[in-house]
């Protein structure tokens, strides 16, 4: 496939990225709080939609950088290009917990086909996955730098910790609504989905640069 067509296509993923990432949130505040009545400002609590936010922030960066490269051929800067990678590790994230975890114990009915959760599930982690591995390949990701991959769950993880087990929900902090600390061991939960993410950083950044080294050889 051709650089430009790739471009062109990246544009419209990450505008359908960037617009449906909005919609979903704005739909939040206008009665869509979904079969288990979540809050629309504790929405923002929850690991699925700050990593749909941080995919979609990251499309808002490409988008206007792929328009000039379209333009004047300047490169993306690597920076918007590390964001996006960062972001796409996020989402890959939420889909396969959903799916492995979440949507096993709760149903997948509800975690992954209802409502707008099939976006926020789904659809949204595949249109990063694919717009990042398959589009946005002209910058190899070294094994050090895939290490950013890991940020978004080294923070909220810290994030949750804290208000579950440290402040915990009887002084104010949250209830364990992942299940995480189940029989206090959090620190296993926080092991295993470390070690997950590491396994998604590494399998996006192995696809992704497959992918880039195939296009160095397509002008």
């Amino acid at each position: 496939m051709k650089t430009t067509t790739k471009t062109k296509l990246s544009i419209v993923l990450n505008a359908i990225i960037l617009l449906t990432t909005i919609g979903v949130v704005i739909s939040y505040f206008f009665g869509n709080d979904g079969k288990y009545h979540i809050e629309p400002l504790f929405r923002f609590n929850l690991f699925t939609t700050d990593s749909n936010l941080l995919c979609a922030a990251a499309a808002a960066f490409m988008i206007p950088f792929e328009i000039r490269l379209l333009k004047k051929g300047t490169p993306v800067p690597r920076w918007v290009f590390l964001v996006k990678y960062v972001g796409t590790c996020a989402v890959t994230l939420t889909f396969f917990t959903v799916v492995c975890f979440l949507g096993p114990m709760m149903g997948f009915m509800d975690m992954v086909f209802g409502g707008t959760s099939i976006y926020m599930h789904f659809f949204g982690p595949i249109l990063g996955f694919v717009s990042f591995c398959f589009l946005e390949t002209s910058q190899p990701i070294s094994l050090p730098t895939s290490l950013i991959g890991l940020i978004p769950m080294l923070v909220y993880g810290g994030v949750y910790c804290y208000m579950v087990v440290i402040l915990t929900a009887e002084r104010g902090g949250w209830i364990d609504f992942y299940q995480f600390n189940q029989g206090g061991y959090w620190y296993i939960s926080f092991a295993v989905i470390m070690a997950a993410m590491f396994g998604f950083c590494s399998v996006i950044r192995l696809v992704h640069n497959r992918i880039a080294a195939r296009s160095q050889k397509t002008p």
